[in-house]
């Protein structure tokens, strides 16, 4: 410390350019005094002093800052996941004190100038730190950066990972009920309970149900590099079981139904099959509801009073049928007995048959265009065959002959033409005036493409080829559909009811009692007894009973038609027996009886002889 001028009693202390002058008291006079400040301290003998202190010239104390260096330290730290690093920074700024001027006093309390000094963080001490940690994906080098000049105290998102990408589970919707369901309906004021208890059913062609398949995820990787594998998404099993097959459309599969009946599904194993047989078991009643399905039928139980079974397969009916209706396209086999009750098997035909009809009329017109088109082909490679021996007779009277019969038949087989083409027209015209509606859809397009076909380009026989091939695929299916129709109704007993089979109907038990039976082809009683007493039976061709009529007063009436014929162990009085417009009522019973038309005429054969009747 530095002297300053003599002659003052008390003793001084002042601050220049950072430095303390010190001037020692006068006799007597009492020693300067020097307080430090925030920053500075004393070191008098070696001995730290915060406090105020006397100071002499020949004072030992030294003057201490508490100057600090500016410090920084910095971290990575990895979320859970492996998604996101952050830059954690802690840093701590430096302080460097200086002594300010002071005018020379008795006493002097030190102040300092504070300068803080900001610590620096080096990019590539970051980046190192970095790669130390392992981080080479989504490193975000701008945030890095800025972290390095800012030093902030929050952590800093300095890389960022790319999160897997969930997929979407797969589902299965089912176009139709796979379990029975009850309808009823909001807006009616009477219900009947019967008909509201829905089976599950489907029609061939039908879509049962519809797969959206499973999407799967998108891989994600975290800022180390680890794959992240997305959770895997459900995926519904579906499989095709019988009378099902699958279709895939895009990220779509339709399971479409190949035969009609009841649809089934196994969720375990994803199996969907189509039964065409709808098992019922026990009684049809109130409480199963009237049964409808597009495949078979078979019922374990009774059908009861009021109730109604119909399907467009087969019917298999193991118990009684009492007061009932049952119908189907195929054929009804009742196990047990049928009472006051309508059966019906077989689908209606007749509008199909007069399509057959009026099809095989347009088939017939085109087969003789076509025969037309075929004449003139061949008259057209006989002229091309015909070389005369002398080539000069190419240019004389043998050629001139045969090149005039070639043209007039030509000329004959298109006069012809013309009026075949008009009934052909006429044919096709007719079939147009029918409902075209009951047609399936892709058949209706088919009798419409004849239409085109006829105002197509070309000639007269390529349109007719174009008709020709529209109609073939008609008739194919008609014909289809008639062989559908050729069911039979098998019942072991029937009373006062209504029996109908569009090809035979046979009784295997005791008889048919007061009943009207029609069938398309044929009626056999062949039960014990095998007794049809009472009521109608019709038949086309054949009606085969063991006995048939009584001694009451019932009339029986056995009806075929003119080339069918009757066949009965015996026939008791009172019955008519009718082949087609001739008929004879018995009076008297008869035994091995044969009823058939023959040259017109009504011939009853029997045991006691042969009567003819009518002619």
């Amino acid at each position: 410390m530095k002297s300053g001028q003599e002659g003052e009693s008390c003793g001084l202390v002042w601050v220049k350019d950072g430095k303390i002058g010190i001037k020692d008291p006068g006799p007597g006079g009492s020693p300067a005094r020097l307080t430090p400040c925030e920053g500075v301290y004393f070191l008098v003998s070696g001995k730290r002093v915060d406090g105020e202190i006397p100071v002499t010239e020949s004072s030992e104390v030294s003057l201490v800052f508490l100057n600090e260096e500016p410090s920084v330290s910095c971290a990575v730290q990895l979320t859970g996941d492996g998604l996101q690093a952050y830059l954690v920074i802690k840093a701590k700024d430096g302080v460097i004190y200086s002594l300010k001027d002071a005018e020379p006093a008795p006493h002097v309390r030190l102040e300092v100038d504070k300068k803080i000094v900001r610590p620096s963080l080096d990019y590539r001490d970051v980046l190192e730190l970095v790669s130390s940690r392992g981080i080479v994906f989504g490193l975000d080098e701008g945030a890095c950066k800025k972290a390095c000049s800012e030093l902030p105290q929050e952590p800093v998102l300095i890389a960022r990972g790319q999160p897997a990408t969930s997929g979407k589970d797969g589902s299965i919707e089912f176009a139709v009920p796979l379990e029975r369901v009850v309808e009823l309906p909001m807006d009616e004021v009477r219900v009947d309970f019967r008909d509201s208890v829905k089976i599950p059913d489907v029609k061939a062609g039908q879509v049962i149900a519809v797969k959206r398949m499973a999407v799967p995820g998108v891989p994600g990787k975290t800022v180390t590099g680890k794959a992240i594998l997305p959770p895997m998404p459900i995926d519904p099993p579906l499989r095709a079981g019988r009378g099902v097959q699958l279709k895939q459309e895009g990220d779509l599969v339709m399971a479409i139904a190949t035969v009609s009946g009841c649809p089934r599904f196994n969720e375990a194993s994803g199996l969907l099959e189509v039964d065409q047989v709808f098992k019922h078991k026990g009684d049809v009643d109130l409480s199963s509801g009237n049964i409808r399905a597009s495949g078979s039928v078979e019922v374990s139980g009774n059908v009861t009073e009021g109730m109604k079974v119909e399907c467009e397969g087969n019917q298999e009916i193991w118990g009684t049928v009492t007061g009932a209706s049952l119908k189907a396209w195929g054929s009804i086999v009742v196990k047990g007995s049928v009472f006051k009750s309508e059966v019906v098997a077989g689908k209606d035909v007749k509008w199909l048959r007069k399509w057959d009809s009026l099809t095989r009329n347009v088939e017939e017109r085109i087969a003789v265009i076509l025969e037309v088109e075929a004449q003139n082909r061949r008259l057209g490679e006989e002229e091309e065959s015909t070389v005369p021996e002398n080539p000069q007779a190419a240019h004389g009277e043998g050629a001139q002959e045969t090149r005039s019969v070639a043209l007039a038949g030509e000329i004959i087989d298109n006069s012809v033409l013309v009026e075949h083409f008009r009934q052909l027209l006429t044919a096709l015209s007719d079939l147009y005036r029918e409902d075209l509606s009951l047609l399936p859809k892709e058949v209706e397009e088919k009798v419409q493409t004849t239409r085109i076909c006829l105002t197509s380009p070309g000639d007269l026989f390529q349109r007719v080829h174009c008709v020709e091939k529209e109609i073939s695929a008609v008739r194919l299916w008609i014909e289809q559909e008639l062989q559908k129709g050729q069911s039979d109704v098998i019942v072991r007993y029937v009373q006062s009811s209504n029996i109908e089979a569009s090809r035979d109907i046979i009784v295997t038990g005791q008889g048919v009692f007061y009943c009207n039976l029609s069938a398309g082809r044929a009626v056999k009683v062949k039960g014990s007894p095998g007794l049809v007493r009472g009521g109608e039976t019709v038949a086309a061709e054949l009606i085969q009973v063991n006995e048939v009529g009584g001694y009451g007063p019932a009339v029986t009436v056995l009806r075929v038609s003119d080339r069918g014929k009757i066949v009965a162990g015996t026939v008791y009085p009172n019955t008519i027996l009718s082949v087609g417009r001739l008929k004879v009522k018995t009076e008297h019973t008869l035994e091995s009886v044969e009823v058939r038309m023959a040259d017109g005429r009504l011939v009853i054969a029997s045991k006691t002889g042969t009567i003819q009747v009518g002619g």
